[in-house]
């Protein structure tokens, strides 16, 4: 009997292929799966080192704190030092305001939130979930607050990091539970912070929020949605949540609605400052434009809105070279309507650093008190009452450098300068126009 043997199929058989596939592929998986593991644990690891390093760096909030409360202390003046030392850390780190201010409440509570504190410390927890604390207990007793902190920071059942949701649901139970006998000066205090608060987004559209208590809020949704039916149902083609936003934004311009009519047409009168630089208003530019203290639109939309029916138009003179608006000076220690609205634009926002408060809500501060200074456009300056306030009691010091420049040095010693807006800044880099020297001489007024 002759054996099996067949020369022409020399290597592995199809069979033998597809195992070693197989094989490989499992191993691959499984090599894959530990390298997924250990990259996780790094993860781990290293949010633990970030909550510590956090920890460390709420000390050193807390130090900074101590050592300008003294500083503001021996000036002998009334000022808020959260306030100081929360814009001090903002300009020095570029971290918002808000923020900083946050982080400073829980740094200068180590005692009311012993426990957080601790957590942070020991990396179990991080600082976006303690700042969270801090937010949801700011009108608890201490008592209380160590209670809800014992609460949220227990472990889970099974022993793993509790999820970001769980975490906020047993926060807000944690709170009720203490806060039943507070619940009404909790609401108090909420209900004066209501407001209204709008932005400008892409695509030259914008969004309004509307903070008011539950009650009015219901109401007003009921009332539009009402509306915006009842024009759906007589035949208008816009969607409800256009019916909706239309007929609100038309109410607030021209009056309340009735019957689900507003009381104005659709181009109710309004004023809004739209900032188009001569360029872009012929066409030789497509350059963003400024909605000042609300942010930009593009060129098309500018040149859309100026154009529209009861626009009313005025000029602006600026440097060609810098942008900065033109103005002259008055004798009076009063500035007059005129001087004021030159200062304002020259200025554009507040002078103080890192201030985008636009000029129009500012006061104007002799930088030189008068009669020493004059009352002139290089004395003047736009500046939002906090700025005001801290360089009158003297914590922080500005003081006119070259360049029209305002240089401001804080209580740590660090110096900031700010300089006139820039009203030509989208057309450029800020690099003088070609063939251009140095700025002409302000016209008389």
């Amino acid at each position: 009997m002759t054996p099996f043997f067949n020369p022409s199929r020399i290597g592995p058989s199809p069979a033998d292929t597809a195992f070693d596939e197989t094989y490989t592929k499992a191993h691959l998986q499984i090599d894959l799966t530990i390298e997924g593991d250990r990259i996780l644990r790094e993860i781990e690891a290293l949010e633990v080192e970030k909550a510590q390093v956090e920890s460390d760096l709420l000390d050193a909030y807390a130090a900074l704190h101590t050592i300008e409360a003294q500083q503001i202390a021996a000036a002998s003046v009334h000022v808020c030092t959260d306030r100081i030392v929360a814009e001090e850390i903002a300009l020095a780190t570029g971290v918002g305001a808000g923020e900083v201010a946050r982080r400073l409440t829980l740094a200068t509570g180590p005692r009311r939130h012993r426990l957080v504190r601790q957590a942070l410390r020991d990396g179990s927890t991080s600082l976006h979930r303690a700042l969270q604390v801090v937010s949801e207990t700011g009108l608890l007793p201490d008592a209380d607050v160590e209670s809800v902190e014992r609460s949220v920071l227990a472990p889970s059942r099974d022993g793993q990091v509790l999820p970001q949701r769980t975490f906020s649901t047993r926060l807000r139970r944690a709170v009720a539970s203490v806060d039943h006998r507070g619940s009404a000066e909790r609401h108090e205090h909420a209900k004066s912070r209501r407001g209204v608060f709008g932005r400008l987004t892409e695509d030259g559209m914008g969004s309004l929020t509307l903070v008011a208590t539950g009650d009015v809020v219901a109401a007003v949704l009921d009332r539009l949605d009402t509306a915006a039916r009842a024009r759906r149902g007589a035949g208008d083609p816009r969607s409800l949540d256009q019916l909706r936003c239309d007929l609100a934004g038309q109410a607030m311009l021209s009056g309340p609605l009735e019957d689900g009519r507003p009381t104005a047409g659709p181009d109710a009168p309004a004023t809004a400052w739209l900032v188009v630089p001569f360029e872009v208003a012929v066409g030789e530019s497509d350059a963003a434009c400024e909605l000042p203290g609300h942010g930009w639109v593009t060129a098309r939309q500018a040149r859309d809105i100026m154009t529209r029916p009861g626009s009313a138009w005025h000029t602006l003179p600026v440097a060609v070279r810098t942008g900065r608006a033109l103005s002259a000076p008055s004798d009076s220690y009063r500035p007059t309507r005129a001087m004021v609205e030159h200062v304002r634009a020259v200025d554009g926002v507040c002078r103080g650093p890192g201030c985008e408060a636009p000029a129009s809500r500012c006061d104007l501060d002799h930088e030189i008190a008068w009669p020493q200074g004059p009352t002139s456009v290089g004395n003047l300056h736009a500046k939002e009452r906090f700025h005001h306030n801290i360089k009158t009691a003297g914590i922080w010091r500005s003081e006119p450098v070259d360049d029209d420049g305002l240089a401001w040095t804080t209580t740590t010693g660090r110096r900031y300068v700010t300089r006139p807006k820039d009203w030509r800044a989208s057309l450029d880099d800020g690099t003088p126009a070609p063939g251009l020297g140095a700025d002409p001489d302000p016209p008389p007024f």
